[in-house]
């Protein structure tokens, strides 16, 4: 039970976990440098066109426009007119989030013919990949008690993936994903080493961002507070605060917007589609075309209905390990280079070089080496994590949710690959340690060099 003195200590910690500490400062400001450089790369190939203020026309200059990946724009569409195009049910306080800058942007356009849509994005983006660099770090270094250098190799792995470099800068969600669960893991660690509880208030902000950004995340922050608080996670109070809730205010703010925006919006975009295929027929063919080759290439979900039509039953479950799970989620291919699977990118991409492989086979070997170290060490802290990757690899590899496009899902999972290894650090002597150490050394300046390459001819291209 938490004490009159615990308390306030907790409250404090809270208070100034966005504080940057002096011993911080210089990685924190090269660290923002970087994630400024690749947000910078962005508008280098869109910034042209997507700064336009326009009075309208926000799905071409934008969706016809923008191909990174499978990541979508829908966050520059809102910030323009207000349309929702994204899942609502899936993202349900996504919108929300979004409003203020979408006022804004209505104020700023018309006075400066400037659209602010990227520009805002571009900083929350910053924002959201600053924090969640410093929270990884302390994970490592504060959390798990790792070595300072060793804290900051770790921490540049997960953000050398490729997965991980391209959701930093893309106008998306995943960045902010790894910026809240990178701070729940900050402080359930935190709460773990000092054997303190997380307060319910707590818990319950952490389960409204993390569901509210992408909403099976949510199950994380409950799998965290049943960790740290153990049974008392399932006292009515704790239960109202942190699953109920949230559930109820999802299920109101998807009500609201699905009524006052989506649907008067569904209504106005069928009209004007009709009348653009009236003037151009060929439009028509365009599209069946279009969809005809999608079904080909895409998986055939077990039904159309919300949910339940991301659950996929026939991509291949072998080859999407290889390829994508801990293929292009940690190294990009050469070939179709962050293609759409919606325009022309094939389901599989297979790597050119053999060396790809080897790199994949390396990292995923240590990773296995790091799981067995980290379950033999019986922190809970760690079973806290295996808990959410297990949840991530049956949504994906058993549910099949999402698996045609799995690795731009990487940020949501990523970092269990740098805390595993970093238990097993902790049990080696000093010269395998040393051997590990230039091993991840050498993979850490491979990825940065890799992945940066092939992003940044993409966006200079």
């Amino acid at each position: 039970m938490l004490t009159k003195f615990q308390v306030p200590r907790i409250v404090t910690t809270m208070n100034n976990i966005f504080k940057i500490r002096k011993s911080e400062r210089w990685l924190a400001l090269a660290a923002l440098l970087i994630f400024a450089a690749l947000n910078a790369l962005l508008f280098v190939k869109y910034g042209k066109g997507f700064l336009h203020g326009a009075k309208g026309g926000f799905w071409l200059i934008f969706h016809n426009h923008f191909q990174v990946s499978g990541y979508d724009v829908w966050s520059l569409i809102f910030m323009s007119n207000e349309k929702i195009y994204f899942e609502i049910t899936r993202h349900p306080f996504f919108a929300i989030i979004l409003f203020p800058f979408y006022w804004l942007n209505q104020w700023l356009m018309p006075a400066t013919g400037v659209n602010f849509a990227m520009i805002f994005m571009a900083l929350l983006l910053l924002v959201a990949a600053f924090y969640s660099f410093i929270f990884l770090y302390r994970v490592f270094r504060e959390v798990l008690e790792m070595k300072a250098f060793d804290s900051l190799l770790l921490t540049l792995f997960f953000y050398g993936c490729g997965s991980v470099m391209t959701a930093v800068m893309v106008p998306d969600h995943f960045c902010w994903s790894v910026f809240l669960l990178t701070m729940t893991l900050y402080l359930s660690g935190m709460a773990f080493k000092r054997r303190r509880q997380l307060p319910t208030w707590v818990l319950s902000l952490l389960a409204l961002f993390t569901g509210g950004v992408t909403l099976n995340n949510i199950a994380k922050t409950w799998l965290s507070g049943w960790f740290v608080n153990g049974r008392k996670f399932w006292r009515v109070k704790s239960l109202l605060a942190v699953v109920v809730l949230p559930c109820v205010l999802f299920a109101a703010s998807c009500l609201w917007q699905i009524k006052t925006i989506q649907e008067p919006q569904s209504v106005v975009d069928k009209r004007i589609g009709e009348k653009t295929i009236a003037k151009h027929p060929e439009m028509k063919k365009n599209i069946a075309k279009h969809n005809q080759w999608m079904k080909t290439v895409r998986h055939k979900p077990i039904t159309d209905k919300p949910f339940l039509n991301w659950i996929d039953t026939t991509t291949p479950k072998g080859e999407s390990i290889v390829e994508n799970l801990f293929g292009e989620s940690i190294q990009l291919h050469t070939t179709h280079t962050l293609g759409d699977m919606c325009v022309d990118r094939p389901m599989i991409v297979k790597y050119d070089y053999w060396f790809n492989y080897f790199v994949e086979a390396v990292i995923v070997l240590l990773f296995f080496l790091g799981i067995f170290f980290g379950v033999s060490s019986g922190s809970k802290f760690y079973w806290m994590c295996l808990s959410w990757f297990g949840l991530d690899m049956f949504l994906h590899l058993v549910l099949g949710f999402g698996l045609n496009e799995v690795y731009i899902m990487g940020p949501h999972w990523l970092f269990f690959i740098p805390i595993s290894v970093a238990y097993m650090f902790r049990r080696l002597s000093a010269k395998p340690q040393c051997a590990l150490r230039v091993l991840l050394t050498l993979l850490t300046l491979y990825l940065w060099t890799y992945n940066g390459a092939l992003l940044t001819n993409y966006m200079l291209n």
